[in-house]
């Protein structure tokens, strides 16, 4: 009895196997690059834009294929919204899409850090550059504290243990204030 391809996919336990057929590279690595050009507010809040368009919105990839990629980036070193993206492209179209994905994902965030340095040392003593960076830090926290709330949701469900933990953590987190001893490789 001959097994089809769809079959031993199945066997194997290929993740993404069951979506990639219906998006395909181009989309996925489009949807990066704009991630990756308009996104911001850390890697929790850009683990939770993917989570939010790819899984609910857009059901390009599958609950699990999400999951696997953002378990596999968390092990792994170096940023985690970068991993989720080269892991969810390697998932969805293996080596060449992992490329892709990272390269989307990543290469407009370089450019704008650039741009936004030139920026800096060119325009930084005046005070609307100032007023402009203070402004994109306040949104980008209200960003990150959204994002690990939606995140922390849909992981710890209703288990009180895991909520118990997440609020313990968030509380030392924001309440944590680094002194003389602790970050003292960060001085200048």
């Amino acid at each position: 009895m001959a097994i089809t391809q769809a079959e031993a996919d199945g066997q194997r336990g290929d993740v993404g196997s069951s979506l990639s057929d219906k998006i395909g590279l181009w989309p996925l690595t489009g949807y990066f690059l704009k991630l990756g050009t308009i996104g911001f507010g850390g890697p929790v809040a850009l683990v939770g834009f993917m989570h939010r368009d790819l899984v609910e919105q857009r059901r390009w990839i599958t609950e699990d294929t999400y999951k696997l990629s953002l378990a596999l980036a968390q092990i792994m070193p170096g940023p985690l919204a970068a991993q989720v993206a080269i892991a969810i492209g390697y998932f969805e179209g293996g080596v060449l899409g992992a490329t892709l994905s990272g390269l989307a994902f990543v290469l407009p965030s370089f450019l704008m850090v650039v741009g936004i340095s030139l920026a800096y040392v060119t325009y930084g003593g005046l005070w609307w550059m100032q007023a402009l960076f203070y402004a994109i830090g306040a949104t980008v926290i209200a960003i990150i504290v959204i994002a690990a709330y939606k995140l922390a949701r849909s992981t710890n469900k209703r288990d009180p243990l895991l909520w118990a933990i997440f609020v313990m953590l968030t509380a030392v987190t924001v309440g944590h204030k680094p002194n003389s001893r602790n970050f003292s490789f960060l001085r200048v």
